[in-house]
């Protein structure tokens, strides 16, 4: 099927004042509201509902009085202890129960550190193309976040990080598995940041939510390459990926005592505490080692089988993700002769013809690029494949992929 020309949206895609991510979403929503059979590949969690195990563990936590009181603002010390031997495990340095700060999920703990650590002026380099939020936390905290162009493999480079860094640099937002683009940072990449960040006195704040998801076998922690970075370095993670609980939210940073002793200031200050059911939940989230590996499996199956797919399509030109749950091809080839002239305007139309959502790159400081979410199943997962197929002209049969493929082969 031919495209027609791009539709205009009663309701913007991506309104200004909108985290565009969730604008895609809403809209999405709208359009099922009014009857619509809308498929949407740009959420940024599982399609999964969280395990029973965790659930369970919740509705065992109702039922304990014990939960229906005030727990300590650093968040529960059993749930700290576990977090902290998962950290020792990673970076093959001790830490303890004191040097972790439980938060309302990744991003409150991205904040609590931005809080913590930045200060008006102060400059944080954040990749391009990046997460949107790794931006409004520095903005939020009074800062200005500055863009560094990453390589051919959506990795910074220590030659981008200084070609961005001024006076007023303080930290940097490090990312491994990336969002959107998936771009796990190897060991020798990770030394040569280091190495940048030492000579400059500059802060390490390691984003690690997609740390379950590394396709390559590659993934290690700054500080496992680097452990003298510890005393200017924050780790972020959190469940909310890996165990199919982003509404549950719950996270976690680790860091300096002076870190750690802001965080736990700003959250006593402001929400007192994260809900201790939750903090139950997790705690059996983490004790639960089947159900990331599980997803890791079924991701890695699904990427393989999406960006076949989307490489089979003339004008779009996929990279197979090292980690991560999405994918980010390049769809420029799409646009100009074609109707759209960008690929916002694609994935509008994608949404109102096709009722496939989608989030268009220039969320991510990436014209020209779409991301779309493989974390959902393989029959949602093949149904968008072919709505996408059909609407950019090519027919469903053409396509060569297996879904009971164990492991396919990228053709590129």
């Amino acid at each position: 099927m031919a495209p027609t020309a791009p539709m205009a949206l009663s309701t913007p895609l991506a309104p200004a004042a909108d985290n565009p991510i969730f604008a895609v979403a809403a809209r999405a929503e709208a359009l099922r509201a009014r009857g619509a059979d809308v498929i949407t590949l740009a959420a940024g969690e599982p399609q999964a509902a969280t395990s029973a195990v965790v659930v369970e563990a919740a509705v065992a936590a109702v039922r304990d009085p014990a939960t229906h009181h005030y727990g300590p603002a650093q968040g529960h010390p059993e749930l700290r202890a576990l977090v902290a031997a998962r950290l020792s495990e990673d970076t093959e340095l001790p830490w303890t129960e004191g040097d972790i700060q439980i938060a309302l999920g990744a991003k409150h703990a991205l904040f609590l550190a931005a809080q913590a650590l930045i200060g008006p002026g102060d400059e944080v380099l954040v990749a391009a193309p990046g997460w949107p939020g790794h931006a409004e936390v520095v903005t939020a905290a009074g800062g200005v976040p500055v863009p560094v162009e990453t390589d051919h493999a959506f990795r910074i480079s220590p030659d981008a990080l200084d070609r961005r860094r001024t006076p007023r640099t303080r930290a940097v937002i490090l990312s491994s598995p990336g969002n959107p683009t998936g771009a796990v940072h190897p060991e020798s990449r990770l030394r040569g940041i280091a190495d940048w960040a030492r000579r400059h006195g500059i802060w390490v704040i390691g984003d690690d939510i997609y740390r379950a998801f590394d396709h390559t076998g590659t993934y290690r922690s700054v500080l496992r390459v680097a452990p003298d970075l510890r005393a200017r370095t924050i780790v972020v993670g959190g469940v909310s990926k890996e165990h199919a609980m982003t509404g549950w939210r719950v996270g976690w940073l680790a860091a300096p005592p002076e870190i750690v002793a802001s965080a736990r200031l700003h959250v006593s200050r402001t929400i007192t505490h994260v809900p201790t059911v939750n903090q139950r939940a997790a705690l059996a989230a983490l004790n639960d080692a089947d159900t990331p590996a599980d997803a890791a499996r079924d991701y890695r199956r699904r990427r393989n089988l999406l960006v076949e797919a989307l490489n089979a399509i003339d004008g779009i030109d996929c990279p197979l993700p090292d980690g991560g749950m999405f994918a980010f091809p390049d769809v420029s080839d799409l646009l100009g002769d074609r109707g759209w002239t960008s690929s916002a305007d694609l994935a509008t139309w994608l949404l109102d013809t096709a009722h496939l959502a989608v989030v268009p790159g220039e969320a991510f400081n990436a014209p020209g690029r779409i991301r779309l979410c493989f974390a959902v199943d393989d029959r949602t997962l093949l149904t968008a494949i072919d709505r996408l197929r059909t609407a950019l002209g090519t027919t469903p049969t053409e396509a060569t992929y297996d879904i009971d493929a164990p492991n396919p082969e990228v053709a590129r």
